[in-house]
């Protein structure tokens, strides 16, 4: 049984449902013996309770499960659970083969009707790599708008790393006896020049990583950036191709639609490391002969290596950096054909030069908050001496998330441990959450606190930024008028036109114009805050301009306009906010009253 995060680290699960899986001995041996094939298994004794579970606990979409059922209870339930998508095969353990062959050959997942042990863990162990094999193909894609993995890639790697990883696996391996083995071999055999080897071997330490990938598990990444950055650098000293090669994979409507949708795009990236082949006719037959039980697209990508394809061994393989655009999209009969040139900009230092703090925070930045605060609380076991980091980055993801009691706990908790040289910038949080707590009073008293101890231009003006936003908020608008004023002429100072923070002094002058009732002069301001964040591609900042002036747009009574902007300001809140975000839930609640008055 898996106990990390009660979620299967790998791809696949393993489901016996028989009356008996748990009644004796002999079947309990018969657990282990399977777990040496899938190393997550889950039994049941009865179809409701094991149905509820396909159904309902197993629901990330990389969760693929092997199910294996008794006659008796296979005929039950297959019939319900058949057309799911997580189910990718079914085997009958039975004693009447024949009987039960009769209804099972109705149903084209099922591989067989099987009657001895040995021969169910032969099936399954072929069935779990060819399987393993099909969805390690079956990597997502999508805009690469980020840079986690590069940034990822320039952060050492410690030894508590290796320790807390050896902890993950030993706690989610307890039990099966061959990859005990196999993590042990990793303990003392793990070396930074035999990475592809682990990886191609397809050893646990490849099955983790595959999954993390997949679903984007941070914690797992974060913990495995040492073999990432291994395999890379192995990477390094393979011989480039600059041939054709070829891979094949089974995509979904959605994946298809969104291929066509980026064919101008020119920046997109895989979600795992692209592995291709030289051969043509032999990645076609495989992508032929592979079983399509869900009714997906078979996808053939043909890719311009561009000296970025490294040759190991039979295969070709490209940095996990690597990124592509389309060329040509075709359909040839069953199969679209999908032609891609690669490129890639990054370049592997051996000199590691960021920490793992820039991580979390660009995660948090990019609107993965939930990943960001896995990344901060993995931080505080791992850095105890750093923990008022952890908890500052932790107290601004609950920020973000409108728990703003939580944020101040958060920023409190940070505060009483924060160096003297950080103190200013902790007391400039505290006044934030203050300020979204609606207690002015208090906010206003930390600000004036922090803008004492700050020293440089920076600071200052987003500390008198703050100041003005409590002070707007206070109704105070010639005070809030006037830090905006002195904040903007310290920006305007040292920053180009385009700067971010640039924007944010414009968005805070036009809802003080839009406050006062100088609802022109505030979009003038709006307007100026766009051309800021559209150079720094700033979405949230973008979406609470959108808001801002689709208020002034009801006010003014053009009420299609108003609709457009809290339409556009959904769009990008709903990407980068939770769905029960109080900004998010007021647009919501504005965009249907307009729909009404149309």
């Amino acid at each position: 049984m898996s106990c990390y995060d009660n979620k299967n680290l790998e791809l696949i699960s393993l489901i016996w449902l028989d009356n008996m899986a748990d009644a004796t001995q002999e079947n309990r041996e018969i657990q282990d013996k399977l777990r040496s094939a899938v190393n997550y298994l889950r039994t049941f004794d009865n179809c409701q309770t094991c149905e509820h579970y396909i159904r309902n606990i197993i629901n990330d979409k990389q969760d693929k499960l092997i199910l294996i059922v008794s006659g008796k209870l296979g005929q039950e339930i297959i019939e319900k659970i058949h057309h799911l998508k997580q189910i990718i095969s079914i085997f009958v353990f039975c004693i009447d083969k024949d009987r039960n062959e009769l209804w099972a050959n109705n149903y084209k997942k099922i591989r067989g009707v099987i009657v001895t042990l040995n021969d169910l863990l032969k099936q399954i162990d072929l069935d779990r790599k060819s399987d393993e094999q099909k969805l390690n193909e079956s990597i997502n894609i999508f805009k690469n708008k980020d840079e986690i993995f590069p940034l990822l890639l320039q952060i050492d790697s410690s030894p508590i790393d290796k320790r807390s990883l050896l902890k993950i696996c030993f706690k989610e391996y307890e039990g099966n006896l061959n990859e005990f083995e196999s993590i042990r071999d990793f303990e003392h055999l793990y070396s930074s020049s035999n990475a592809l080897d682990w990886f191609f071997n397809e050893t646990f330490l490849y099955r983790l990583l595959i999954k993390a990938l997949h679903v984007f598990n941070i914690e797992i990444i974060f913990l495995l950036r040492f073999f990432l950055q291994d395999i890379e650098q192995q990477l390094k000293n393979c011989l480039s191709s600059s041939e054709i090669v070829y891979r094949g994979q089974l995509m979904t409507n959605d994946q298809i639609e969104f291929l066509n949708n980026s064919i101008y795009e020119k920046n997109l990236r895989f979600n795992s490391f692209i592995i291709a082949n030289q051969n043509k006719e032999q990645v076609l037959k495989s992508l032929l002969n592979t079983s399509n039980t869900n009714g997906l697209n078979r996808v053939l990508f043909e890719i311009d290596s561009n000296q970025i394809g490294k040759k190991h061994k039979e295969f070709i393989i490209f940095p996990i950096t690597t990124c592509f655009h389309i060329t040509s999209i075709e359909l040839d009969k069953q199969i679209r054909i999908v032609k891609i040139k690669v490129f890639n900009t990054y370049k592997l230092n051996e000199k590691k030069t960021k920490n793992s703090f820039q991580l979390a925070h660009l995660l948090r930045h990019i609107g993965r908050l939930d990943q960001s605060e896995k990344l901060f609380y993995l931080l505080l076991d791992q850095y105890p001496s750093l923990n008022f980091q952890s908890y500052d980055g932790l107290g601004r993801i609950a920020q973000d998330k409108g728990l703003y009691e939580l944020s101040l706990n958060f920023y409190m908790k940070s505060f009483e441990i924060v160096p003297f040289e950080h103190r200013a910038h902790c007391l400039n949080n505290i006044g934030c959450a203050y300020d979204y707590l609606e207690n002015y009073e208090d906010a206003l008293q930390y600000y004036a606190e922090a803008l004492t101890l700050m020293t440089t231009d920076p600071d200052q003006a987003m500390c008198l930024s703050n100041m003005g936003i409590t002070y707007a908020k206070n109704e105070q608008y010639q005070q809030a008028l006037q830090c905006f004023q002195q904040s903007l002429s310290i920006r305007e100072r040292k920053l180009s036109e385009n700067h971010v923070d640039i924007g944010i002094s414009y968005t805070n002058l036009g809802v003080i114009w839009s406050t006062m009732g100088e609802l022109d002069h505030a979009l003038e301001h709006f307007n100026l805050a766009l051309k800021s964040f559209s150079v720094n591609d700033f979405e949230i900042f973008r979406a609470i301009v959108y808001q801002n002036m689709a208020k002034i747009f009801q006010e003014k009574t053009q009420f299609d306009r108003a609709l457009t902007f809290y339409q556009d300001a959904e769009k990008l809140f709903q990407q980068h906010r939770s769905i029960d975000h109080p900004n998010l839930i007021y647009i919501q609640q504005q965009i249907q009253q307009l729909k009404q008055q149309q």
